[in-house]
């Protein structure tokens, strides 16, 4: 079989990967500030990756300048960019990315930025590695940096690495770790929130927060 007869099912699984893992790094990360509730709607609705894009990465070609770009079940958009991603053979099954940079526009108005200087996709796995730092800003004064994180897409679960630091108008956490995972089959969209290793939290009363 030759390779271009694998390129359909590696765009099917790398806009997959793509389309579930990047906005969940923003939405995660932004619930984690302040336990915010996440949107489970993100992964879905339609998405646009070009063709030549497509076919370049499923023959084994670099692809400068990718544009990823989708919007969910509930109309939030998403776009991603990169200036590089590199498969590492046709047909990939690891495809390494450098500057990443997105933006999460939510349907309700807010709008979350992030980015990062690498990101290692590993299709078989369903798991994308973030090398940070990882920097994640909102419309609406949040601020998270991490030194590195890790999606599994397949359990749901991210995992900020190393160092973890948060802020907002309500106050600060900082964390060695941070884990989300869904809280159980029968809490629809849940997550559970595991800070870790050295954690410290500083509430700004609303009342005394900054205008």
């Amino acid at each position: 079989m030759s390779h271009h007869e694998h390129v359909p099912d590696f765009r099917s699984r790398i806009v997959t990967i793509l389309k579930v893992g990047l906005p969940l790094v923003a939405l995660g990360m932004l619930s984690a500030l302040f336990l915010i509730q996440t949107d489970d709607s993100l992964p879905g609705g339609g998405i646009s990756f070009t063709e030549g894009d497509m076919e370049a990465l499923g023959e084994g070609l670099s692809v400068t300048n990718p544009v990823l770009t989708g919007t969910s079940e509930g109309d939030d958009r998403f776009r991603f960019t990169a200036d590089r991603v590199v498969p590492d053979a046709a047909p990939p099954t690891r495809a390494d990315m450098t500057n990443v940079a997105g933006r999460v526009d939510l349907e309700r108005g807010a709008s979350i930025d992030l980015t990062a200087p690498a990101a290692s996709l590993d299709l078989d796995a369903q798991r994308i590695a973030i090398s940070g730092p990882v920097h994640i800003t909102t419309s609406d004064g949040y601020d998270m940096r991490a030194a590195g994180m890790d999606v599994d897409l397949a359990k749901g679960v991210l995992e900020a690495r190393d160092s973890v630091e948060s802020q907002g108008p309500l106050g600060s956490i900082t964390s060695g770790s941070l884990r989300i995972e869904p809280n159980g089959p029968s809490d629809q969209g849940a997550r559970l929130f595991s800070f870790g290793n050295g954690v410290r939290v500083i509430y700004v009363p609303t009342a005394a927060a900054p205008k």
